[in-house]
């Protein structure tokens, strides 16, 4: 069981670490720092400063691979589908630039150029390759996580330890496959949010930033992370709760996940497996603070690849975890009895608000189990 323990540890620091890179590291560590500024492909002038990742120079790489050059309906030419998107200035729009970078990854020069073609529309072409990107990366974490995830929980050998100890039963095959379909269905809808999302920040509709130096140095980076992520926090606590005192939404939209309500039916698996508004609503709070709160964009981006990973270790029933942060020993406990543990990944606002339950016993089983007599 130590074992089993120390492993336990090592997830939830290791995901903790992993949110404070995220949130506070990672915008800096990307940057590029240049003695040279840009505007339309050419120099400005000369002097230090920092460029957005991934700065310009990718779109020389795209340049040279096959089926490269697009020429559009009005005669316009570049030398690639991903220049088109960003009309030839990747300086101009970071977020942009970043966006249409993650999509190379994904989509080929002769896919994206299709899109452009048969969309008639460089705009449109963009933001469905955004999509298609988001729903097939989404379901690469979901799996990956998910199966990760379910190695630990269910085949390695503590976890027979764990569940012959606790006298717990294993979830069924039926109640997974299940959870991965709805999931899966679930996906196809709830991935349209960042896109919108990328929308408004593109747009210049937010607070984005884009360097550590535009928002004056690390102090204010570091203070405003910790600001954005604290709205954020509060806004998924009252939107949870939303979720559950109005009965409209409870009984339309929230009971879909709920039906998870028990130890052997929660499931990493379960993380996404909900209605796709439930999924939209519960994660709004990370795209309508944007517009109030200042926040760098790939901290932002790298928020939301956190966020389904926390998902997936809060659903999966297991008992120990750090306080203060809400871990899986408190969202089991939120299952069982629904009206309590709505935070995220901290206990702050429940703990403010009188909704924070400690379980009163391994939450993989009904109530507190009796010590036998001696």
């Amino acid at each position: 069981m130590a074992f089993s323990l120390v492993s336990r540890r090592t997830v939830e620091a290791t995901l903790l670490v992993s949110f404070a890179v995220l949130a506070v590291g990672f915008a800096g560590l990307m940057e590029q720092q240049t003695n040279e500024t840009y505007q339309d492909g050419e120099i400005l002038y000369k002097g230090s400063t920092s460029i957005p990742f991934p700065g310009p120079g990718w779109l020389d790489y795209m340049a040279l691979k096959p089926g490269a050059s697009i020429t559009l309906g009005d005669g316009t030419s570049y030398s690639s589908p991903y220049a088109a998107f960003l009309y030839n200035d990747p300086l101009g729009n970071p977020c942009r630039n970043f966006n249409a970078w993650v999509n190379s990854i994904f989509f080929s020069n002769q896919v994206a150029s299709w899109f452009i073609l048969k969309l008639n529309s460089v705009e449109w072409a963009h933001y469905v390759l955004c999509y298609l990107r988001n729903f097939v990366g989404a379901m690469i974490v979901y799996y990956g996580t998910g199966a990760i995830f379910h190695y630990f929980c269910y085949v390695h050998p503590v976890s027979r330890k764990i569940f012959e100890e606790q006298n717990r039963t294993r979830p069924t095959w039926e109640c997974i496959k299940g959870q991965m379909k709805l999931a899966q269905a679930s996906m196809t809808i709830y991935t349209m949010l960042p896109v919108l999302d990328e929308f408004l920040i593109e747009s210049g509709w937010t607070k984005v930033y884009h360097t550590v130096e535009e928002i004056g140095g690390w102090p204010m980076h570091i203070a405003t992370m910790i600001f954005y992520f604290f709205c954020v926090e509060v806004g998924i606590y009252w939107m949870h709760r939303t979720l559950h005192t109005n009965k409209w939404m409870y009984m339309n939209i929230h009971l879909t996940h709920h039906q998870y309500k028990s130890a052997e039916t929660l499931t990493p698996w379960a993380s996404i497996a909900f209605h796709p508004l439930d999924g939209m609503l519960q994660a709004s709070p990370y795209v309508y603070v944007l517009p109030f709160v200042p926040c760098h964009y790939l901290t932002h981006f790298g928020l939301l690849f956190f966020t389904a990973i926390w998902a997936t270790y809060i659903h999966d029933a297991m008992d120990w975890n750090i306080d203060p942060v809400m871990g899986s020993k408190y969202h089991t406990v939120h299952h069982t009895h629904y009206v309590y543990n709505y935070g995220q990944v901290f206990t702050f606002c429940d703990w403010f608000w009188g909704t924070l339950k400690q379980p009163d016993g391994p939450t993989g089983v009904y109530g507190t189990r009796k010590k036998k007599a001696a």
